[in-house]
């Protein structure tokens, strides 16, 4: 679903696909691209679905737009708890070791100079594989490179090196840049085309109503 008024959730009940309420929608990010994934955000889990499905975690449990099927006064999710907590404890592999998903969150990240990238959040996935991990940027590198607050950005399973009390990628910060400006070109492309899209509609739509 796509959702135009993400603080808006914040403080609602969420649901499961099977009608099982999970907990709260505790806060959002930004991400890298509107359309997908769209915003992420953090739930609070009641204390039973935390204890069976998320060995009794305290961290928020990420979601992105794509799973949520609708809002009213509650947010419904279009996957069971049990998919989430199937994500929530995957094991990741690195190299010759292992290690459950949630580990990594919250985990400060580093590039391959052991320099402060951002925090570990969140991930997308595609059939059951992750496709990105969610990593909020450094507020020093947000100043430093004129990129928003408040937004997670992607990183790809293979930039993972090794995973200790940090997780060290095997990029630097120059070579995840020119990634994550791929990536913002590619939304700004996006952007322009709709504009121009809506544009070119209201242009015909004019000269119809002219002519």
């Amino acid at each position: 679903m796509k959702v135009n008024n993400p603080h808006e959730l914040v403080g609602k009940e969420v649901v499961d696909v099977n009608g099982n309420t999970v907990g709260t929608i505790d806060k959002t990010w930004n991400s890298w691209n509107q359309d997908f994934p769209g915003y992420f955000f953090g739930i609070k889990t009641y204390d039973n679905p935390r204890d069976t499905w998320f060995r009794g975690t305290c961290k928020l449990i990420p979601i992105y737009s794509d799973y949520i099927k609708h809002t009213d006064d509650r947010v419904y999710l279009n996957k069971t708890t049990e998919e989430l907590g199937r994500f929530w404890n995957k094991a990741v592999h690195f190299g010759t070791t292992t290690c459950p998903t949630d580990e990594l969150v919250e985990k400060p990240v580093y590039d391959r100079n052991h320099s402060r990238v951002g925090t570990f959040y969140t991930w997308t996935e595609s059939d059951g594989t992750y496709k990105n991990y969610g990593v909020l940027l450094d507020p020093y590198l947000c100043d430093t490179w004129k990129m928003p607050y408040n937004t997670l950005w992607p990183i790809p399973p293979n930039f993972l090196a090794t995973v200790t009390d940090t997780i060290l990628l095997d990029k630097t910060l120059d070579e995840l840049k020119g990634f994550w400006d791929q990536q913002g070109t590619t939304q700004y492309n996006q952007n322009t085309q709709q504009q121009q899209y809506n544009q070119n509609t209201q242009q015909q739509q004019y000269n119809q109503n002219t002519f």
